[in-house]
């Protein structure tokens, strides 16, 4: 009992960073993923000895490095969704896990509607679903093994 409580204040934990992430605009939104961006150059420039364009690096790695900030946080979100339900004798807990972290991931983009200058994306909605599954069926495999 212990642990599903700790687990749902994990999951409930990562879906209100989810929720503060998402209601920057545009510009806070920017600025974050542009200041990691620069945080690792000044590291790479500081271990290597080389300089590098830093704009040219920002401009480059800005799209992905968002995209993998929604793969990443959903990844954790199925984590912690998923493990709540091995807690339990539920049936089906890959698929209510997956159920409750698309409908997040849905509800967080349209979210984003009501925010200044965002939009809803279904392909944040995929990015998020394929990083909570794989999230999912990496502890499937990892209790599946455990069993043999």
């Amino acid at each position: 009992m212990k642990k599903i409580i700790i687990y749902i204040l994990l999951a409930l934990l990562c879906m209100i960073t989810i929720f503060c992430f998402s209601s920057k605009n545009t510009m806070e939104s920017n600025s974050t993923s542009k200041n990691l961006i620069r945080y690792s150059v000044r590291v790479y420039e500081k271990v290597t000895n080389k300089e590098i364009d830093e704009e040219k690096v920002i401009t480059k790695l800005n799209y992905p490095i968002r995209k993998l900030a929604h793969f990443s946080i959903y990844f954790l979100l199925g984590i912690f969704v998923y493990s709540i339900f091995f807690c339990t004798k539920v049936n089906h807990k890959l698929l209510l896990s997956m159920f409750i972290c698309i409908i997040y991931a849905s509800l967080d983009e349209t979210h984003q509607l009501f925010v200044y200058g965002r939009t809803a994306q279904v392909l944040d909605v995929l990015i998020d679903s394929v990083g909570s599954l794989i999230s999912m069926l990496i502890i499937k495999v990892i209790k599946n093994r455990k069993k043999y």
